[in-house]
């Protein structure tokens, strides 16, 4: 009797941790085949720059450090495979996003068809050379981790 207790008893902690971590890898999604458009507000697009965030601090609203690698991003129309044209040698994840001339970080509005509005926080580089975007989205905070294609994503 004692072995079945023991049995329902881990059967019942292994349920408990599904339950648990499950919304936690639900929010991990794939982005759709088509264009992903990042809009910014107009009076910062001339200030505006694509730079490495601190590694230590990756998955977040994180601020530049004063060695931070930097891409200024140009007027106009902008692929976001052009902040990344070569391969990497890294071996660590990496974390980018959209800053002011003061290392403030931007936030740009995400659009794409069929989706509530949703906030940019962060493109992450893995070790592999893989992509994910990190958004929010704007009408209840939380958070999504999609995996993506560069090609897919258009600065406006």
């Amino acid at each position: 009797m004692t072995q079945l207790k023991q049995k329902l008893r881990l059967l019942g902690i292994i349920l408990s941790l599904l339950l648990t971590t499950f919304p936690l890898f639900s929010n991990f999604l794939v982005t759709p085949e088509e264009n992903l458009k990042l809009e910014f507000q107009t009076n910062v697009r001339s200030i505006l720059r694509f730079c490495k965030q601190n590694p230590i601090q990756v998955y977040g609203r994180n601020p530049i450090n004063s060695l931070s690698t930097c891409v200024s991003v140009l007027e106009g129309e902008v692929a976001m495979e052009s902040f990344f044209p070569e391969e990497t040698d890294e071996l660590t994840e990496t974390q980018w996003s959209f800053y002011d001339s003061l290392g403030k970080q931007i936030f740009p509005t995400v659009i794409w068809n069929g989706m509530d509005s949703m906030v940019f926080v962060s493109f992450v580089r893995s070790k592999r050379g893989q992509f994910g975007v990190q958004l929010q989205r704007k009408k209840d905070g939380a958070y999504y981790f999609y995996r993506t294609k560069l090609t897919n994503w258009v600065v406006l």
